[in-house]
């Protein structure tokens, strides 16, 4: 009888600790992203980066400090590192995807871009797939530049704020 009560104190005991972990990777990356909405990067950062000491698999907080880390050009192998093991947990997450096929082509990572390339191919939608083969075209190849320039500034998607950047800098190729 006292062998039993104790097991089961033990697995009380290690279900609670685990609710607890998860609550308080939860409520760190929660603090994060209220500051990040409030334009406070760095505190969202330091949050981010606590809720990951909680759980470095915490796969929200992992996309948010990639993205986040994304928008500066000092930080870009950071945030490709955050955003690839993100990647791996969620495959089909656009946003994710697309942000690591800008972040590979900007950085040189010819090969890394082309596989998301074909998972785009799989999955995505077919406006979306030929701005994406054009942008890699046009970024990577030093021929029909005009053309390339040409069919991206056609899709639908170069009115987007998002994609607006991708045509200027095949322009700029």
């Amino acid at each position: 009888m006292v062998h039993r009560n104790s097991l089961i104190f033990l697995l009380t005991f290690a279900a609670l600790l685990v609710v607890n972990c998860g609550r308080k990777e939860r409520s760190l990356f929660e603090e994060g992203k209220k500051w990040e909405m409030v334009g406070e990067k760095t505190k969202a950062l330091y949050y981010y980066e606590l809720s990951l000491r909680e759980n470095p698999e915490y796969d929200p907080v992992l996309k948010r400090m990639g993205l986040l880390l994304a928008e500066s050009n000092q930080s870009i192998a950071t945030a490709i590192f955050y955003l690839e093991k993100y990647h791996k947990l969620k495959k089909d997450d656009t946003e994710v995807q697309r942000e690591l096929f800008r972040l590979y082509l900007t950085t040189g990572y010819e090969k890394e871009a082309l596989e998301i390339l074909e998972e785009i191919r799989f999955q995505g939608k077919k406006e979306t797939l030929e701005f994406f083969e054009t942008t890699y075209l046009c970024l990577t190849r030093g021929f029909k530049q005009k053309d390339y320039l040409l069919t991206l500034e056609k899709s639908p998607l170069s009115g987007d704020p998002y994609y607006a950047p991708w045509v200027r800098a095949c322009e700029t190729k």
